[in-house]
């Protein structure tokens, strides 16, 4: 079946809510509004089919949060014909209720899916832009209303909607701000959750603002723009690229700051304490919500600040860690080296320090004959058996290839420098396995003291021990050379 085109829906959705737009309150725009509403949740459906993969789950409760408004304004319909005027509530308030936490839920799958891992920043950010909202919505809109009335069925459910409107716009914060792109069916749902939020808001104040809109219809002409966000949900669903929204995206670009955050959490900062400056609050649950929505909006930039800073420090220590260190054996570096020898010539005592250069035997044959894998696998395992026989104050460091240095300090003569360096020839004593086979490899160590110059420097100790290095595997050449 050939597949519809996104665009589609909306243009759809667009001439059917037309009408609510020029002859709102006539039956002419509520049966467009029905058919059209009929159009967009078929073809959210008819999208679900051709989606596949850990997505689909998502998807499905976004035609299902379609569904279940569609049925709840036909149960509207059908009760009202058979009893007459509902009243301010009905079991539609249900089915209606109930499509938030279920697009809610989706656009959190869809979000956890395409950012594993990655969600902790979009959602702190979100959840102190949602704060303000939520408090905007209280303030202006649930508490006045509650003042206003008894307590009644009706006024929990009225205070449910703009609830309902809190969590479309956490899911609009969440979607936006988490990494990845916010093109394709993403741009869809970011342009439906917001067409919802304008028209959600706008038939809740203007007519509390403008009284002659509710008393003219004029109200019913937003339901024109809630069917186009209806439909803009269902094209994301038959976008063709639907799928892609849930795959992890770990480019560059996704782990930049989104610009539009430091807008929104600018705005989170500037709107409570502008209207407490415009607005006076004269009872006790308007200073406490007050309280406690700055109160939750400063813990969330602070926790936010806190995980901003740990992070840098994290990189930083990072960063530090590798200039100082061979990224593959972990040893220390030339640079370290250089600086740890030109301390211990600072402040030398007794023998002094002691450099041993090493260079492993064969490890050329090995890297020729079984790739290079095997040779980092020689070198990562000589790196640790160094590591573990050295002591902790002396430095161990790879130069690079196969050259190590072990710089050694608080030995008391020549002959516990020997000692030490028989020691690391004997690490070359066990073979290591790969693939079965046991590679076999030596070591050549030359050694270089403090006290055995005349006028050491860091050049000359490093110079002397490779001078002594290589004469020591020139030498076993010598000898190979001769049993053979």
């Amino acid at each position: 079946m050939k597949r519809v085109p996104a665009p589609a829906v909306p243009l759809v959705a667009a001439l059917a809510g037309a009408v609510s737009v020029f002859a709102p309150g006539t039956a002419a725009a509520h049966n467009a509004y029905l058919i059209g509403f009929g159009v967009v949740v078929v073809s959210a459906w008819t999208g679900l089919r051709a989606i596949s993969g850990p997505s689909k789950g998502a998807y499905r409760l976004v035609a299902l949060a379609l569904t279940v408004w569609l049925t709840g304004d036909i149960l509207y319909d059908v009760l009202t014909r058979f009893h007459g005027p509902l009243g301010d509530v009905s079991p539609s308030d249900v089915l209606w209720l109930s499509g938030y936490p279920l697009l809610m839920a989706a656009l959190v799958k869809l979000v956890r899916l395409r950012a594993p891992g990655r969600l902790r920043d979009g959602v702190l950010d979100a959840a102190a832009m949602t704060t303000v909202v939520a408090w905007l919505f209280w303030q202006f809109v649930i508490l006045p209303a509650a003042e206003s009335q008894h307590l009644s069925p009706a006024m929990f459910v009225g205070a449910l909607y703009p609830f309902g409107d809190v969590m479309f716009f956490a899911g609009f914060a969440i979607l936006l701000f988490a990494p990845g792109t916010t093109r394709g069916s993403t741009g869809y749902l970011i342009a439906a959750l917001t067409l919802t939020l304008v028209g959600d808001i706008s038939i809740s104040l203007l007519p509390v603002l403008f009284e002659e809109l509710s008393r003219s219809g004029q109200a019913e002409r937003f339901d024109g723009l809630l069917l186009l966000a209806n439909s803009l949900l269902a094209a994301a669903l038959l976008h063709r690229d639907a799928a892609k929204v849930a795959q992890p995206d770990s480019t560059l670009t996704a782990q930049r700051l989104h610009p539009a955050r430091v807008v929104f959490l600018g705005i989170a900062l500037v709107v409570l304490p502008t209207v407490t400056g415009l607005h006076s609050f004269g009872t006790i649950v308007s200073r406490v919500s007050l309280f406690v929505s700055i109160s939750m909006l400063t813990s969330f930039i602070l926790v936010r600040f806190l995980f901003v800073v740990r992070e840098q420090e994290r990189i930083k220590a990072a960063l530090a860690h590798q200039a100082e260190h061979d990224q593959l054996t972990g040893l220390a570096n030339r640079a370290a080296l250089d600086a740890q020898l030109e301390l211990e010539l600072f402040r030398v005592s007794g023998f002094g320090p002691v450099v041993l250069y090493m260079d492993l035997n064969g490890f050329k044959q090995i890297n020729d004959r079984y790739g290079h894998a095997a040779g980092d696998l020689i070198l990562v395992e000589f790196a640790r058996r160094l590591t573990v026989t050295i002591r902790p104050s002396d430095t161990a460091a790879r130069l690079g290839g196969d050259e190590f240095v072990v710089l050694a300090t608080g030995l008391e003569d020549e002959a516990d420098a020997l000692r030490l360096a028989n020691r690391l020839r004997a690490l070359a004593d066990k073979p290591v396995e790969w693939n079965g086979e046991l590679l076999s490899f030596g070591v050549s160590v030359g050694l270089a003291s403090w006290s055995g110059l005349d006028r050491p420097s860091p050049a000359t100790l490093f110079a002397t021990a490779d001078a002594a290095m290589y004469a020591e595997k020139a030498a076993r050449r010598a000898e190979v050379q001769r049993v053979r």
